[in-house]
């Protein structure tokens, strides 16, 4: 065999080499996000937030953004009033579109009924846009869609919320939160009385 051969056969196996450890080490991330997003989805808390956040973030979100069920779960802590599932569903909002950000806009407002300071934060630090902010503290449950009384009582509990957040630092964001709370209550009122 000519040199020129050997020469070729080496390149061509060093490439099929680091084209195997390419795809080893993405599928190590791939089943190192898996366990990360399991271990975080069964309890969210610092230590399991750190590591879904560290191993690959992108890829971890993608497994969670990608799978309704995780999504659902994520929801459902964040509702429960589960900060460090809040803070994960934040800071990746403006990756769902859809039902999806529906459904998590409004486990963040339900959030919101459990820690409102920890949700004008998110949107002190910019993990949630004035807009995103509004429309947390202002999409409901599916469950009041049909009762507009039951409705003005919600935003009622939650202004009231609003305002007993006392952290200097939030005095813009509250002021939003109660813009955004003011105009879907008058919204409301004005629909009712159309309808009579």
């Amino acid at each position: 065999m000519a040199p020129k051969e050997h020469v070729i056969k080496f390149i061509i196996s060093l490439l099929m080499l680091v084209s195997a450890g390419f795809q080893d080490s993405g599928n190590a991330s791939v089943s190192g996000c898996q366990e990360a997003v399991e271990a975080f989805l069964s309890l969210p808390a610092e230590r399991t937030l750190a590591v879904v956040s560290a191993a690959d973030d992108t890829a971890c979100w993608s497994a969670i953004g990608s799978s309704n069920a995780y999504l659902n779960q994520l929801n459902h802590w964040a509702e429960q009033g589960n900060r460090w599932a809040a803070q994960y569903l934040a800071e990746h909002l403006r990756q769902l579109d859809g039902g999806n950000l529906e459904d998590a806009l409004i486990a963040l407002g339900q959030f919101s009924d459990h820690n409102m300071e920890r949700l004008l934060l998110f949107a002190n630090r910019g993990l949630l846009s004035k807009h995103e902010l509004a429309d947390a503290l202002t999409m409901l449950p599916l469950s009041l869609s049909d009762n507009p009384q039951a409705q003005l009582d919600f935003l009622k509990a939650r202004r009231h919320k609003v305002m007993h957040a006392t952290r200097k630092n939030l005095l813009g964001q509250k002021a939003q939160a109660l813009s955004a709370i003011d105009n879907f209550t008058s919204e409301i009122r004005s629909k009712r009385l159309d309808s009579h």
